[in-house]
């Protein structure tokens, strides 16, 4: 085989693997997307019969495609428990593959102890992110 004739056929062969869409590792375009850096308030409140109150806060996400998206958290007990679950949907009209997302929950302090929660995303073909993790103190009156 000549050098002319090699060339030609890898060339062909280049053109033909990007036509199929099998260049740009498309497997790492079907990655689940990954979330960082919580940040959020308050961290603890004192212990109120009845009440609830508000935990805010932000992460950062980092997506490989543009699919819509929900915020999704986990509430448990000090025992482990889960004592709650929500989720958010969210149009990604506006959202890049990387930003920051606030996020917003409810955690009755109506029961001293120490309760964790976790924040993940899950996109629109059923990936879910890792999870990050953040605690919340119900406290004796300060």
């Amino acid at each position: 085989m000549t050098t002319f004739k090699f060339n030609r056929i890898m060339a062909w062969l280049v053109i033909w693997i990007m036509l199929t869409g099998l260049a740009g590792c498309p497997m790492d375009r079907d990655k689940p997307p990954k979330i960082a850096n919580l940040v959020y308030i308050p961290q603890q409140e004192p212990v109120d019969a009845g009440k609830k109150t508000a935990v805010i806060g932000t992460f950062d996400i980092i997506r490989e495609s543009g699919d819509t998206m929900s915020i999704n958290s986990e509430t448990f007990d000090a025992q482990g428990k889960k004592v709650a679950s929500e989720s958010f949907p969210l149009s990604d009209a506006t959202l890049k593959t990387s930003s920051t997302l606030g996020f917003g929950f409810d955690i009755n302090t109506s029961l001293k102890g120490v309760y964790a929660f976790q924040i993940y995303i899950i996109d629109s073909k059923g990936k879910q992110s890792n999870r990050v993790d953040g605690t919340f103190a119900v406290t004796d009156l300060f």
